[in-house]
């Protein structure tokens, strides 16, 4: 299992507290969107609108305003970025790194 259900939850209701939330791209949000055809710039600012819970394969799912664009995504919590200074962004960057950790793990068990 890789998402505590309980914590998830409560860091889900958290954030839907605080929405709509402002958050940066990563590396791996700009490259997905680039495969997609659509044209990111790492300057482009994004702002989640709403969570939902892609059960513990998918963990958080952020639906994703980007502005200027005037488009929405989903993605992984753990392709966008909060800052440590948002009420909540310890938190969420807390959950992040547990879950990339715990897939990272999950992923070098798979090759032994």
């Amino acid at each position: 299992m890789i998402d505590n259900y309980e914590k998830t939850m409560a860091l889900i209701k958290k954030m839907e507290a605080h929405l709509p939330i402002p958050a940066q791209p990563t590396k791996r949000f700009i490259h997905g969107m680039r495969e997609d055809g659509i044209k990111f710039k790492s300057t482009q600012k994004l702002q989640i609108e709403n969570v939902l819970y892609l059960g513990d394969d998918g963990g958080i799912g952020c639906e994703v305003g980007i502005l200027q664009k005037g488009t929405v995504v989903i993605t992984s919590l753990t392709h966008i970025r909060v800052k440590i200074s948002h009420p909540i962004g310890k938190e969420i960057r807390k959950y992040q790194n547990e879950r990339i950790n715990k897939l990272a793990l999950q992923n070098i068990q798979r090759e032994h």
